[in-house]
């Protein structure tokens, strides 16, 4: 990878955050995926500040037990101004994944505040409130997230979501 990236696909970020990924998924050079990754981040002409680029940086960062930074390299990536409310909505899910309730609540709220009444905005929180263990916030926000899906797959899983809550049961 080291001499791939010095020919011609070394001229852009979304090949140095690959190889980056691939450290962190492989967890193996660790070390190295940093460096890539800061250079998918700021090499001048090729480097870019958005979403992905920091979220990899910020994985690599918490795998070398640099949690500190990791979080503030996030919490940098969700105000950037062309993050998504469904990047930090998936940001939040993997740390429901991970069994970090607290900080994919956290996650969700600051997406609800950041982009307010939308679709993923509202099924985070239901899933961050179930997570939680708040059924009734969790059925509001679920309620309205199935007022809000784009598409019938999305209107079935937020509904059967909907029916659970309903039901006391515990969400999927």
């Amino acid at each position: 990878m080291t001499q791939e990236l010095t020919g011609a696909v070394g001229f852009n970020w979304q090949d140095w955050d690959q190889a980056a990924q691939f450290c962190l998924q492989n967890d193996t050079h660790l070390e190295q995926g940093l460096k890539w990754s800061e250079i998918a981040i700021s090499r001048p002409f090729v480097g870019q500040v958005n979403f992905t680029t920091l979220s990899t940086k910020a994985q690599l960062l918490a795998k070398l037990g640099r949690g500190p930074e990791a979080k503030k390299t996030m919490d940098t990536a969700m105000e950037l101004p062309g993050t998504t409310s469904l990047e930090i909505h998936v940001y939040g899910r993997t740390l429901l994944g991970m069994k970090k309730v607290d900080e994919a609540l956290a996650v969700f709220e600051v997406n609800a505040k950041r982009f307010g009444d939308q679709w993923p905005t509202h099924v985070g929180l239901a899933r961050g409130y179930a997570a939680k263990g708040d059924t009734a916030k969790a059925l509001e926000h679920a309620k309205l997230a199935l007022a809000q899906a784009p598409d019938p797959l999305n209107k079935k899983s937020l509904a059967d979501m909907v029916k659970d809550l309903e039901a006391g049961q515990t969400i999927r």
